[in-house]
C-alpha cells in the first residue's frame, strides 16, 4: 500500500469517526427530513425532503441517505473497501474504516372519515435490505436499524418503537380507529440508520416505507401537503427518482475515483 498525507489524514478521522447519533423529530415542527452521511447533513424543520451524501478521499468509504414525505420513505446505504488504501503505518488489522447514514421524515396527518364511520385504517411500515460483515471487522462490522411511529400522540414522536435489521425484508402493520367519523390527527415518524466498518456493507436503500389502505370516503391532509403514501408497497415517481439520482450520483462518484486514481 502507497502512503500519501492526505491518507495519514484520512486514517485518522477514519479512527475517531464517531458512529450516528440517531436522528429525530426536530422540536416545534410539525413536519420535517432529515439526512446525514458521514458528517455530510442536510434538511430539517419545515423540509419534505432530505439528502446527502459522502465519500472518503481515498475511496475507501461511502455513504448515502435519502427520505421524502411523498411517499413517506426513507433510505440509507453505507459501504466500505474490502481493499483499503491505508498509510504505511497502517493494516487492515491494526487501523479500522468506517462510515454511517441516517434518515429520518416525520409528518401530522388530519384524516376525515365518512360521516358516522366507525371503520379501521390499516397501515404497515415496510422495511427492504441486507448488510454484510465487514471481513477485517471486529464483530459484524456493519449494522441497521429502523425506528417508526404511527398514532394520535404527538409524544410517539420522541418515544418511537425501534427494531435492529437483519437481512431480509420485515413489515410492521397496525390500525387506526375511526369514532362515528370524527377527524382523527395522527403523527408518522420513521427512521432508518446504519453503519459500515472494515470491508462491511448496510444497503438500505431499497426502501424502508409507509402504507396504508385508505377506507372508501375517507379524506385526508397533511402539514407537509406532500404526505401520500400507497395502498401496495410499491415506490412512488418522487421516491423512485430520488433513489436513482442517488444511485447514479454514487457510480459516477466512485468511477470519478477509480479513474483518478490510476
Amino acid at each position: 500500500m502507497s502512503f500519501h498525507p492526505r491518507h495519514a489524514l484520512a486514517a485518522v478521522c477514519l479512527l475517531t469517526m464517531s458512529l450516528p447519533t440517531f436522528a429525530a423529530v426536530l422540536q416545534g415542527s410539525s413536519f420535517g427530513a432529515t439526512a446525514e452521511a458521514g458528517g455530510v447533513k442536510a434538511g430539517g424543520w419545515y423540509q419534505s425532503h432530505a439528502s446527502a451524501s459522502s465519500g472518503s478521499q481515498s475511496d475507501d468509504t461511502e455513504a448515502y441517505a435519502w427520505g421524502d414525505s411523498e411517499s413517506f420513505s426513507v433510505h440509507a446505504y453505507a459501504w466500505t473497501s474490502e481493499n483499503p488504501d491505508l498509510p504505511a503505518y497502517c493494516t487492515v488489522y491494526t487501523c479500522s474504516w468506517q462510515t454511517y447514514a441516517t434518515v429520518s421524515v416525520w409528518d401530522t396527518v388530519t384524516i376525515t372519515p365518512t360521516a358516522g364511520s366507525t371503520e379501521s385504517l390499516a397501515y404497515n411500515f415496510s422495511i427492504d435490505g441486507y448488510k454484510k460483515r465487514g471481513p477485517w471487522a471486529y464483530g459484524d462490522g456493519a449494522s441497521a436499524s429502523a425506528s417508526y411511529y404511527f398514532g394520535t400522540s404527538s409524544d410517539g414522536w420522541y418515544a418511537p418503537t425501534r427494531r435492529y435489521l437483519s437481512n431480509g425484508k420485515i413489515e410492521v402493520a397496525g390500525t387506526a380507529q375511526a369514532r362515528n367519523g370524527q377527524p382523527i390527527t395522527l403523527y408518522v415518524f420513521g427512521e432508518l440508520s446504519v453503519s459500515a466498518r472494515s470491508g462491511g456493507m448496510a444497503d438500505y436503500s431499497h426502501t424502508m416505507s409507509f402504507h396504508w389502505d385508505l377506507p372508501q370516503g375517507w379524506t385526508y391532509t397533511s402539514s407537509s401537503g406532500h404526505f401520500s403514501p400507497v395502498a401496495a408497497p410499491v415506490p412512488e415517481p418522487t421516491s423512485m427518482a430520488l433513489m436513482a439520482g442517488g444511485l447514479f450520483g454514487l457510480t459516477a462518484l466512485h468511477r470519478r475515483r477509480r479513474n483518478a486514481g490510476r
